[in-house]
């Protein structure tokens, strides 16, 4: 199975306050390597203002998502292969770039780069 950067998949989603639990939920797929695939939560709220690195995806519809969604960048997270379940769609490339400007941030802010 070969995944592509800006695709939005279903997937097995560990939960962050238990990652033994499992849920199922979107994402948007930023990077693939040996180590897993780098991966962005999708929710179907609103933007959180406490939270800055939250991006409404504007195209959501173009995506295939059912509902308008939120990119939640600060929930990155490394998935393995087997958690991708089935591709919904491909991400409009501006929200891609969005998503990607904000991850960059994200990284920065937290001292990763």
């Amino acid at each position: 199975m070969l995944l592509n950067k800006g695709e939005v998949w279903f997937v097995e989603f560990p939960l962050e306050e238990n990652p033994n639990r499992i849920l199922n939920r979107p994402v948007v797929v930023l990077d693939e390597n040996l180590l897993g695939v780098l991966s962005v939560k999708i929710t179907k709220h609103k933007a959180r203002k406490e939270d800055p690195y939250d991006i409404p995806i504007i195209y959501w519809e173009e995506a295939s998502l059912r509902l308008a969604s939120t990119a939640r960048v600060s929930k990155v997270t490394l998935l393995t292969k087997d958690s991708f379940i089935f591709k919904i769609g491909d991400l409009h490339k501006d929200d891609l770039i969005q998503i990607e400007k904000m991850y960059e941030k994200f990284l920065r802010d937290n001292g990763a780069v």
